[in-house]
């Protein structure tokens, strides 16, 4: 055999059996798009090299020609496939490409014309030659050349997309950036084969794509992995190989961390502690710049093979404004927690003191002087039981009693703060309808301040010469409804909701504004609902919903 026609065959030969070898291990990628369209790149490539394998050799005039045309199609499925690998190996998903139908019929039209070239030639023409061996010539015509340009400008696309993700990523992928001008190098020997005496007029990309093949998934499979990963995030991140050592970078990752410039293989430990440290727990990093200290989400990605970790992404994300609110929630809460302090020790003491001695008055003043002395009395009251409120308020929102809800007994609670409430208002009526039930509903050690606040709500707001409460409790299978029914005022349709709201205060009501948020806020966190509904014939009815809780003390 010719050595000429021996090393035509032996390229598009070896062509072929790297890209059909590389077949089961582009199989092996993880990404389903990038893995589709590596492997029809390759099942393309590897039928394209042996349909001109074919060419080469084929015993008769017919059998050439139809293996160069079925070579001719794969060439052309090979850039689709090109493409389709290259936007989802980016991260642009192929099935959202624009004018993607209009793309497909292109394709479809080629193919057909490419069949049909016996009966209009507009692709190519034969004839026997006898240079640089005797063989059977192709003579390109006026469409292959037009298919050849496109065929090229949709390649280029396919590598700008390549080539800005390497960027994205970093330096560190320059053995891809490589690997893939590569595959653009054979294009010279397709473009001049006419014009160079021992080369035949053939496409050679085969080969270039059997280096890229074999580069990427057997030589540079971790960087090619790897370049997937960190550079589809704008934010920094670094992947890992099993024993914690860098594969890659991108961009982002080494401006935030400069030491990671030329880090590949080393642990990363020891490159970056602040990140080798935060390997077994990642939390929040504080990096000062620029005279600002930034604070960053350290977060991991594992990645498994068999049931074996390959390698973890780890990703860190700029939290600087949502840990600035957070310690200015820390900030409030310790405010809260001090006004705590205050009106737990101070303003409630020294209202007792007040009230204390006040009462020495009484033998002191006249029947006149008796109505004024009871109010002052009174306003003690209130000014002692608002700071219970807001002290309770406080610890609501502070979470110093915000706990997991647990079985809490609703019929002592319930039957306590009636008492109690009994005796403070004596003015009113406070009856049961029906029986409390007993059971357990899910709450916490503030469920009587949801029932006290409630009920002295409904005979401060009344304005009924004598105050009827009426409480009453309705079981279900998973709920406790406690409805308290004043003989008030009663409120409109339009403040229902509002009532609940923070430094709402009712019909004139000179109440803080705080006790039926208070209401609100635990029972949402007892996992409950609160609403008011109108009473018969006149006043408010408002209703506590309360899970149940079962034997195990967890929800229904």
């Amino acid at each position: 055999m010719d050595p000429v026609l021996l090393a035509h065959v032996g390229v598009f030969a070896v062509s072929a059996v790297a890209c059909l070898l590389s077949v089961p291990r582009a199989r092996r990628i993880k990404h389903p798009g990038t893995r589709t369209g590596l492997v029809a790149l390759l099942v393309s490539v590897t039928v394209w090299s042996l349909g001109y394998v074919g060419y080469l050799i084929a015993p008769t005039d017919p059998l050439r020609v139809a293996s160069y045309t079925i070579g001719f199609i794969f060439a052309f499925g090979a850039v689709a496939a090109w493409v389709y690998f290259c936007a989802a190996y980016t991260g642009r998903p192929p099935q959202q490409a624009p004018y993607l139908r209009l793309m497909i019929g292109v394709f479809v039209l080629f193919v057909v014309l490419k069949l049909t070239n016996p009966y209009h030639h507009l692709f190519f023409t034969t004839e026997w030659a006898s240079d640089p061996f005797p063989h059977l010539a192709i003579q390109h015509g006026v469409l292959y050349w037009f298919t050849l340009g496109l065929s090229y400008v949709v390649i280029g696309v396919g590598f700008f997309m390549l080539i800005e993700r390497f960027r994205h990523t970093g330096t560190d992928s320059q053995p891809l950036v490589v690997l893939a001008g590569v595959t653009a190098v054979p294009a010279a020997a397709t473009v001049f084969g006419e014009q160079v005496p021992w080369l035949l007029p053939l496409m050679y990309e085969p080969t270039g794509v059997a280096i890229f093949a074999v580069g990427t998934l057997f030589v540079y499979v971790h960087r090619f992995e790897a370049v997937q990963l960190t550079g589809g995030s704008d934010e920094p991140a670094v992947f890992l190989d099993p024993d914690d050592r860098v594969r890659d970078y991108n961009q982002a990752a080494a401006a935030l961390f400069p030491s990671l410039e030329g880090s590949i293989g080393q642990p990363v430990g020891d490159i970056v502690p602040a990140i080798g440290d935060r390997l077994d727990g990642p939390g929040i990093l504080e990096i000062e710049a620029d005279e600002e200290n930034r604070y960053y989400q350290i977060s991991t990605t594992p990645f498994t093979t068999g049931g074996v970790t390959t390698g973890q992404l780890m990703t860190i994300s700029d939290v600087t404004e949502r840990e600035a609110y957070r310690r200015q929630l820390e900030e409030r809460t310790e405010q809260l927690e001090a006004l705590n302090r205050v009106v737990r020790h101070d303003i409630r003491n020294d209202m007792a003191v007040i009230r204390g001695w006040a009462e020495t008055l009484g033998p002191h003043v006249d029947a006149e002087g008796q109505d004024a002395l009871d109010r002052v009395l009174r306003k003690s009251d209130h000014v002692i039981e608002l700071t219970e409120t807001v002290r309770e308020f406080v610890e609501s929102l502070s979470g110093e009693y915000a706990i997991e809800p647990r079985p809490t007994d609703l019929h002592h609670h319930l039957e306590t703060e009636l008492e109690a409430v009994r005796e403070s208002f004596a003015e009113a009526e406070f009856r049961v309808d029906g029986e409390i039930p007993e059971t357990d509903v899910l709450a916490n050690e503030m469920l009587p301040s949801v029932f006290r606040n409630l009920f002295e709500n409904a005979v401060r707001h009344n304005d009924s010469e004598t105050p009827e409460i009426t409480v009453e409790a309705v079981e279900t299978d998973e709920v406790v409804r406690i409805r308290i029914a004043d003989n008030g005022p009663g409120i409109p349709d339009e403040q229902k909701r509002r009532v609940f709201g923070k430094g709402e205060k009712g019909l004139e009501s000179p109440g803080s504004g705080i006790g039926l948020y208070l209401v609100y806020t635990l029972t949402e966190q007892f996992g409950g609902d609160v609403w008011v509904e109108d009473n018969d014939p006149r006043g408010s009815v408002f209703v506590v919903e309360l899970v149940k809780a079962d034997a195990d003390g967890e929800r229904p």
